[in-house]
């Protein structure tokens, strides 16, 4: 109970005009940096570092997680408006949320995001609080062996993801890999698949082909449909949430918060990765596993909960261990020593008023968002109706700049232009996007694991079935393959019976 008692102090000290001026103004621009697709978090925190610092004290640190916390409610909306993800973690909101606003339920679906968000957020705040140092001790525990492991059962959930066609999924997964695969490579060096181009060294932005593939296939769709002129026809009542999607959504809301926080407290997995296990584990717990992908409320809840949840989890080894588990949080630290602080468990012990005002922010400025967001929810669903002729030409001119804007390189805009058309004909061939942008994201970290893993045992292959933790991994992987394949043969043998009893 001391560490509730606290916080309590904590939020008092963060209640204060000045540190209450600096959490409003990094949320709010949190939100509009999240909206912008391309940029994200890290962009984002990067970019306002130097004016964050300059508040000083607990209001810099505040500022900086504002506008962290505050991108990751924002990246929801264009997600479900447009159907391009504002940032990596909302790949998985565009999957319902977009269908949800193209019938004319947007405003349901960003509610559903506000609530989800607010939730995931609420249930990662008490972990971070009560938990941050026992977890990220047991976060150390993983290796790169028992990444290895988590990596391929984060894999496994293609089955899930990858549509009525699991062959169709694993080659979509193929194609990912490969893509991930482009640059140097990151132990030996050598360059590959680069075709001689400098600005492909770095290898493909993930950003950069989730918008494309997402947001740009998008209008390369409706590009054969007629354009309207006037405003689409729509209730007013649509624009608005709905509290009763909270209620049936509940398991969701809690399964998405729990797997968001234990993914994202583990460094280097990020919320994207926790996102996708959210998504695929509500999908394969449903009773109309069918529905996702078309509209499902309840696939909005779980990765938005997941990816708010995850976003104060990955602040745990950042704190109370002085490692950073993303670019944000790397980001984060540097603000901390530009504040002449030590991130580490001494942290805790010699600055433990700061530490307490700053989860104090936490605490205060999840409390924004949610309001924040609720007013701005009918006015951003109304956007939706704007015709497309005027619709689309500012869309583009936003996609344009947030990718420009990644790394001030055409180069960008040229990789998403043609991970537009390669989304569109693999729409058209009846591929799914998503296992190719599961593969984009573990791919690399899965072959840096298995490149680890390698040179520390020397070649031997039993160390993965040799440590606890992976083998633990690797038998829920074998299990979430096997099962569809059980549960056919179940059904088979079950209908079978009931011919025989019928004929009898």
């Amino acid at each position: 109970m001391e560490v509730f008692s606290l916080l309590f102090e904590g939020i008092a000290q963060a209640a204060e005009p000045t540190t209450l001026l600096a959490t409003l103004f990094g949320v709010i621009i949190g939100l509009l940096i999240g909206a912008l697709p391309g940029l994200g978090p890290s962009a984002g925190v990067a970019i306002m570092l130097p004016v964050a610092i300059s508040l000083g004290g607990v209001p810099a640190l505040a500022c900086l997680a504002g506008i962290y916390y505050g991108s990751m409610f924002g990246g929801a909306v264009t997600s479900i408006l447009l159907g391009i993800p504002g940032d990596p973690p909302s790949v998985m909101t565009v999957m319902d949320g977009y269908p949800m606003a193209k019938n004319g339920e947007a405003g349901r679906a960003l509610g559903m995001s506000v609530f989800a968000s607010f939730i995931g957020g609420l249930i990662g705040l008490i972990g971070l609080v009560t938990l941050s140092v026992p977890i990220a001790s047991a976060a150390l525990a993983f290796g790169p062996t028992e990444m290895t492991a988590l990596m391929i059962f984060a894999l496994s959930l293609v089955s899930v993801l990858g549509g009525r066609n699991a062959i169709k999924g694993f080659v979509a997964l193929a194609l990912g890999f490969w893509v991930g695969m482009i640059g140097l490579d990151p132990i030996a060096g050598p360059i590959r698949f680069t075709w001689g181009s400098m600005d492909l060294f770095d290898g493909v932005d993930f950003s950069v082909v989730a918008v494309g593939l997402f947001g740009l296939t998008a209008m390369f769709l409706s590009l054969n449909e007629t354009a309207t002129s006037g405003l689409q026809k729509f209730k007013f009542s649509s624009l608005f949430p709905r509290i009763k999607d909270a209620v049936s959504s509940r398991f969701d809301l809690l399964q998405g918060s729990i797997t968001g926080f234990f993914v994202g407290v583990l460094p280097g997995i990020g919320a994207t990765a926790a996102t996708m296990m959210a998504y695929a584990t509500s999908k394969r717990m449903s009773k109309t596993p069918e529905k996702y992908g078309t509209g499902h409320i309840q696939g909005i809840a779980a990765p938005e909960a997941a990816n708010n949840s995850a976003s104060y989890a990955s602040m745990i080894p950042l704190f109370t261990l002085g490692i950073p588990g993303s670019a944000t949080t790397a980001v984060m630290m540097a603000g901390l020593l530009m504040l002449g602080l030590q991130p580490g468990p001494l942290l805790f012990i010699n600055n433990g008023d700061f530490i307490w005002a700053v989860f104090g922010s936490f605490w205060i400025g999840n409390l924004m968002l949610v309001f924040l967001t609720l007013l701005l929810t009918p006015f951003l669903a109304s956007i939706l109706f704007i015709a497309t002729a005027i619709l689309y030409p500012i869309v583009f001119a936003i996609i344009a700049f947030g990718v420009f804007a990644i790394d001030y390189s055409m180069s960008g805009l040229m990789i998403a232009l043609a991970a537009g058309v390669i989304g569109l004909v693999l729409l058209k061939l009846d591929y799914p996007p998503v296992p190719l942008v599961l593969g984009l994201i573990l791919g690399p970290m899965l072959e840096r694991n298995i490149r680890r893993t390698m040179i520390q045992s020397q070649g031997d292959l039993m160390v993965f079935i040799e440590r606890p933790i992976a083998l633990a991994l690797f038998i829920l992987t074998i299990l979430v393959i096997a099962w569809p394949i059980i549960r056919n043969m179940m059904g088979k043998k079950s209908n079978a019976l009931l011919e025989v009893s019928n004929s009898g």
